[in-house]
């Protein structure tokens, strides 16, 4: 993955995007185990959404892979999930900053709408953070919704 994003070797292929996806799976639980709430910056749906728009869906195996992705996620999500804090804040294509961002600027609103439906189709609850937030401010406002879901033990 680092070739395809950072260094601009190679297109997107199935095998990285398939190693992306389970490292989504794997290191959130893992890094549960330890904090009473876990706050990351994906979920595999989003890997999932973004495969989607990447891969060549013709290519050998591919339809297939995604088709099982998407099933574990259903599956898997809702489990591991209690929330889903859905933030559409769209990042200035000139600003630069996040060499990892640069190869899929173009396609934000698409991938905007990919990742929802995604998200949306795990059936996990999703909070629809207000855009225009500063850092700061997201952390406030997820924790006043996470703690009025009742998941933070007092």
């Amino acid at each position: 993955m680092e070739d395809i994003v950072l260094h601009g070797i190679g297109p997107f292929e199935l095998v990285a995007e398939l190693d992306l996806f389970a490292q989504h799976l794997t290191v959130p639980l893992r890094a549960a185990r330890h904090h009473q709430v876990l706050i990351t910056d994906k979920t595999p749906a989003n890997v999932l959404a973004l495969a989607g728009l990447v891969l060549d869906p013709t290519e050998l195996g591919t339809a297939s892979v995604l088709a099982a992705a998407e099933g574990m996620c259903r599956a898997w999500m809702p489990i591991a999930y209690d929330a889903i804090v859905y933030c559409r804040d769209r990042y200035d294509q000139k600003a630069g900053g996040d060499r990892m961002r640069q190869k899929v600027l173009s396609i934000q609103d698409e991938s905007d709408a990919a990742i929802y439906d995604a998200c949306r189709a795990t059936g996990v609850p999703m909070l629809e953070m207000p855009m225009g937030l500063s850092v700061s401010e997201r952390v406030q406002w997820t924790m006043g919704r996470v703690g009025e879901m009742g998941l933070i033990a007092v």
